[in-house]
């Protein structure tokens, strides 16, 4: 009898345990990418950090209110990603045109090292139709990963006092 009641005991214990495991609905649909989120094609025109933050530093025209940025998730020593919000971070992209398509150029370059220093960063939120900030992780919302190239349109402003700016954008497009 005790015997049967260990065997029952053990069964019990493996069927929690075994429940306890499965991930909840909503951690089992956050972690399926959503496809709606993701361009085909990059947007027209897309601009570098530097370049958006010298139009918002230029005197003479008025501080851009939509824009179309290209750059690379990362943010250095940090998690790119935020831990609760459709969030990331997008650093500068080494010049193309000075690196020769070298992949290692930008660490060996001061000039290059210099200038990736310098550079804003953005901070990219993934947006729902009324402008609210997606409560999903954007590396599990749009299936990125930390050093993707990644080109975003939307709304943009920029934080002088840290160096950074802001884009709310709907959609995003992968390299």
């Amino acid at each position: 009898m005790t015997s049967r009641l260990h065997l029952l005991a053990l069964c019990a214990g493996c069927l929690l345990l075994a429940v306890g495991c499965e991930p909840a609905g909503d951690e089992a649909a956050s972690s399926d990418v959503d496809r709606t989120l993701i361009l085909a094609d990059a947007p027209a025109d897309a601009i570098s950090l530097t370049e958006a933050k010298e139009k918002f530093e230029d005197e003479e025209s008025p501080a851009p209110s939509e824009i179309t940025l290209v750059g690379k998730v990362d943010a250095g020593e940090f998690d790119a990603f935020d831990p609760e919000l459709a969030k990331f971070m997008l650093s500068e992209l080494p010049d193309e045109d000075h690196t020769g398509g070298d992949p290692d150029h930008a660490d060996n370059c001061p000039f290059c090292k210099r200038r990736l220093a310098n550079a804003p960063k953005a901070i990219v939120e993934l947006v729902d139709e009324s402008g609210a900030v997606r409560t999903i992780r954007a590396d599990k919302l749009a299936g990125l990963s930390t050093g993707d190239v990644v080109t975003v349109s939307g709304t943009v402003t920029y934080d002088k006092d840290v160096n950074a700016i802001t884009i709310q954008t709907q959609k995003i497009h992968v390299r």
